[in-house]
């Protein structure tokens, strides 16, 4: 009798072992880093807000472009208008909420990122008429 119960308690604790490891919680998946975010492709600028009002729209505006960001830090800024390329380096800054560029001129330009997803990047700087001016694009496929 004892010998029975002794078996029937080893078949139980290897039975809870067994259940226990073979039900481990998968491991979670890593966070996208904005910077991550911004190098998966292409940005089309689609409009253009002074002081949240939208005063540009798709191809209404005048400069329109394209940005493609590099995870080596580069990126490339293609012109609808004249089909003009232009390249320069890029960055993020103060704990991602700047957006920095250096244009192929060797300009630097810093602009506040106010929003970054899997679909829609915005940022925005005062220009030199001291109005807040946001610029919002689309991922592109």
């Amino acid at each position: 009798m004892r010998l029975l119960r002794f078996s029937m308690l080893i078949w139980l604790v290897a039975l809870m072992g067994l259940t226990l490891s073979s039900c481990k919680k998968d491991d979670p998946k890593p966070e996208t880093t904005p910077a991550q975010l911004l190098a998966t492709g292409t940005w089309r600028l689609d409009a253009i807000q002074d002081n949240g009002q939208t005063t540009s729209s798709g191809t209404a505006i005048k400069d329109r472009f394209t940005l493609t960001f590099r995870a080596d830090g580069t990126y490339t800024e293609d012109q609808f208008v004249n089909g003009d390329t232009y390249d320069g380096t890029w960055m993020l800054m103060n704990n991602n909420t700047v957006l920095h560029f250096t244009d192929h001129k060797g300009d630097d330009h810093q602009y506040a990122l106010r929003s970054l997803t899997a679909t829609e990047l915005r940022y925005n700087y005062t220009n030199k008429d001291n109005i807040l001016e946001e610029f919002v694009f689309s991922a592109q496929p």
